[in-house]
């Protein structure tokens, strides 16, 4: 971690015992703002945030970000996560201090666990399953690269596997836990 960043902690205090909506980018989640009200905190990722204020819908406790960067994004939410190990070094001084950071061996254990670089989706799942302590963890707008994005509208899984995601997303949130997805063909 960056000298200076915030401690992990106070993050899986404010989430402890808590309802959490992870939102992700699947265009085929329509969301709605009645459906993330019955959370008590509600979690966004990369440009999600942005896109969610468009539409009317402004609740986001924590905002996980991999490669967006600037005053946008760190008052985008009261908590924000820069989740890759890359461009660490890029952060400015405020930035380090206005943030907290998945931590590298999380990212390295996950690596070997997918076989694969992890998306912020899947970061997003290890940080926030490790850090429950006797909440849920709910997902909503994940159906693994079978829609475009919603701010990019394209399907692009990059170096992300998304089998090997949707694995290890089920490994931690039960199916029930998982909203929108088709497991029909799964």
């Amino acid at each position: 971690m960056p000298e200076g960043g915030k401690n992990l902690s106070a993050l899986s205090e404010a989430m402890a015992g808590k309802s959490i909506a992870l939102v992700g980018n699947a265009s085929s989640f329509v969301e709605t703002p009645k459906t993330l009200e019955r959370h008590q905190f509600v979690i966004r990722m990369n440009k999600g945030a942005h896109i969610a204020s468009e539409k009317g819908n402004l609740r986001t406790d924590c905002l996980l970000i991999s490669a967006f960067r600037g005053k946008k994004y760190l008052e985008a939410a009261p908590h924000v996560v820069w989740m890759t190990p890359k461009k660490r070094d890029e952060l400015s001084v405020k930035e380090i201090a206005a943030m907290y950071f998945y931590p590298v061996p999380a990212w390295e254990e996950l690596f070997a666990e997918i076989g694969d670089r992890p998306s912020t989706g899947c970061m997003g799942i290890d940080l926030i399953s490790r850090r429950l302590r006797g909440g849920e963890l709910w997902l909503y707008g994940f159906d693994f690269w079978q829609s475009p994005t919603t701010y990019t509208g394209v399907i692009r899984p990059g170096p992300h596997s998304p089998d090997a995601e949707e694995r290890f997303a089920r490994s931690r949130v039960p199916s029930s836990q998982i909203v929108g997805l088709d497991t029909s063909s799964r």
